[in-house]
């Protein structure tokens, strides 16, 4: 039996000497797939397998193995300006590596139509640098660990003025319920937070977002800050390409 489905490569190893595991991240989760004989006949393929191409994969179920045969696959979308700018690349080699260590129940078609709205923006954008709190804050909302923003998450009381973050608490709390734990932050900051965790893919609202920042290098810093430690704390796996994409 085969079936079609629209993927995005995100690896690919060597299995015994002539077949490829395949990882793809599908519509229907992730899916590790063999193509038979891809490593001596280049030409089923053409290069269709590299990483972050978005293809139409056909693939037929097996009675005995593991895991399906990718028989085909149709070029949807080729990243190329992606991979000759190297900023780009380090970017969605972070995003690569999370989704390939990240496992979600459920939301998939949402979580499969995001990502691949996000790859092609960034194909044909300049880099934004929110988008790495952009992204790592929707991460946490499609796995269920979304911070809270909007109100206290002890008591549930609405902050107007005074706020309080606490990462093991998952959010904001009010002067009342603040702890040991938490510290205090400011207005601007959280409507940043705030903002970044609602609005869709929209490159034009994160430039916005940009730029009402260029004169407060400070909140910017700590919306970094905040992003990456929520990430670490509710997702502690050990980031590999996260120490390259700090170097810029």
């Amino acid at each position: 039996m085969i079936f079609s489905l629209e993927a995005l490569v995100l690896s690919k190893e060597k299995l015994g000497e002539i077949d490829l595991l395949v990882e793809l991240f599908t519509p229907k989760g992730k899916i590790w797939s063999i193509a038979k004989g891809a490593q001596k006949s280049r030409k089923r393929f053409v290069n269709l397998l590299e990483e972050f191409n978005f293809i139409k994969a056909h693939l037929r179920k097996t009675s005995k193995g593991k895991f399906p045969i990718l028989e085909k696959a149709d070029l949807l979308f080729l990243p190329e300006g992606i991979r000759n700018d190297y900023r780009k690349y380090i970017m969605i080699s972070y995003m690569g590596e999370i989704l390939s260590k990240i496992n979600f129940y459920g939301l998939f078609v949402e979580y499969f139509s995001f990502i691949k709205i996000l790859f092609k923006e960034i194909e044909k954008n300049e880099l934004i640098s929110l988008l790495k709190p952009f992204f790592e804050l929707k991460i946490l909302k499609f796995s269920g660990w979304s911070p809270e923003f909007f109100q206290c998450v002890k008591c549930g009381y609405k902050p107007k003025k005074v706020f309080y973050l606490s990462i093991p608490e998952g959010g904001i709390l009010c002067f009342k319920c603040k702890d040991e734990n938490s510290e205090s932050i400011n207005l601007e900051t959280i409507e940043v937070l705030r903002n970044l965790i609602e609005i869709p893919v929209h490159f034009e609202k994160l430039k916005k977002l940009e730029k009402d920042l260029e004169k407060s290098i400070e909140v910017k810093e700590k919306i970094f800050k905040i992003s990456e430690k929520f990430f670490k704390y509710f997702l502690p796996f050990e980031w590999n390409s996260l120490k390259f994409l700090n170097l810029r």
